[in-house]
């Protein structure tokens, strides 16, 4: 398929955040280049990057006019620049994509044709998960699961992305929107937020009234490496995601999903008192840790399991020497779309 003319407005608009992503940005921009839908255009966004990427992203403009370059004077966060994006926008089609993340070639030729077939006006594919090498892989979904999962209302894609819920977190996909669900619904990304602004874009989206159709297959190859934004989030990260919560939930009309984003919210909150626990025990404050846990009984599920194996340790004199927490695998893992962008 060739490529429409350069004053043609495109199919799709594939929407690119990225800071200091030099060391993958040529091959994130290289799958673009390699789609076997060749109607897009790419507006590159460039969060005041430190090191090469403004003058990578330069060049690879230079040698495809379907890509756009556009620089943050200062960094801003990935919302922020996803929301520039969106303004320069002209395609018929919204595709977000990572600056360290590879599209298969056939993957919008794909997206295209399943939102065409459920008449969806957002669409998602699984995505592997691979290591930075892009080695390995592993769906984060699972064909089974996303044939089961073909339509996704607002509630479901809310109650996804909770404390011990039962499906994968669908906000950690990366969708493709109309561009006319996104002027008619005024929606956004929530720039006070830089982790978690992609499940608030699309509950905004979800909520004037559309559905998000999954493709099974795994289209999306999203590198985890050692950059990756833990999930042991600071207090003030939560905070920031539960006055977002909050005022979202403020605003849904549909009684379903408040009830899934009051569940998110009090996940959250357990959350909360799990790291402070954590870092209290840590310390060996084990009194303030204890206090700190029974602020909210309900967190104990969460907080049981790591805070055993810390007083495990404690008794037996070798409380420092060992990891603890998600990031060793001695406790659950919140499902609060935590990928970082910009």
């Amino acid at each position: 398929m060739s490529a429409a003319p350069a004053d043609a407005s495109p199919r799709v608009s594939l929407v690119m955040a990225n800071y200091n992503g030099a060391r993958h940005l040529a091959e994130a921009v290289e799958s673009a280049r390699r789609q076997t839908l060749a109607d897009w255009e790419l507006i590159l966004v460039d969060d005041a990057s430190t090191d090469d990427s403004l003058a990578i992203a330069v060049a690879l403009a230079q040698a495809d006019p379907r890509i756009k370059v556009l620089a943050q004077a200062r960094n801003r966060g990935p919302a922020a620049a996803r929301n520039r994006a969106l303004a320069a926008a002209r395609g018929a089609w919204i595709a977000v994509v990572d600056s360290d993340d590879v599209m298969l070639p056939e993957r919008l030729e794909r997206l295209m044709a399943r939102a065409e077939a459920e008449a969806a006006a957002v669409v998602a594919d699984d995505q592997l998960i691979c290591a930075a090498d892009l080695s390995g892989g592993t769906p984060f979904i699972g064909k089974a699961l996303a044939g089961r999962l073909a339509r996704v209302d607002l509630a479901t894609f809310i109650d996804s992305s909770r404390l011990y819920a039962r499906l994968p977190d669908l906000g950690f996909l990366k969708p493709m929107i109309s561009a006319e669900l996104v002027a008619r619904s005024g929606a956004r990304y929530d720039e006070s937020l830089r982790i978690g602004e992609d499940f608030h874009f699309l509950v905004a989206l979800l909520a004037a009234g559309a559905r998000m159709a999954l493709e099974p297959e795994p289209l999306y190859l999203y590198r985890k490496h050692a950059g990756s934004i833990s999930h042991r989030f600071k207090p003030e990260i939560l905070a920031a995601m539960l006055a977002a919560d909050t005022r979202a939930r403020d605003r849904l009309r549909d009684p379903a999903a408040v009830r899934a984003m009051t569940r998110r919210i009090d996940s959250a909150k357990s959350w909360a008192v799990h790291e402070r626990v954590m870092a209290e025990a840590k310390a060996g404050r084990w009194l303030k840790a204890a206090g700190a846990a029974a602020s909210r009984p309900h967190a104990w599920r969460l907080i049981s399991r790591p805070l055993r194996k810390r007083l495990s340790e404690a008794i037996r004199g070798r409380s420092g020497r060992a990891k603890s927490g998600p990031e060793s695998g001695s406790g659950p893992i919140l499902n609060l779309s935590t990928e970082e962008g910009a």
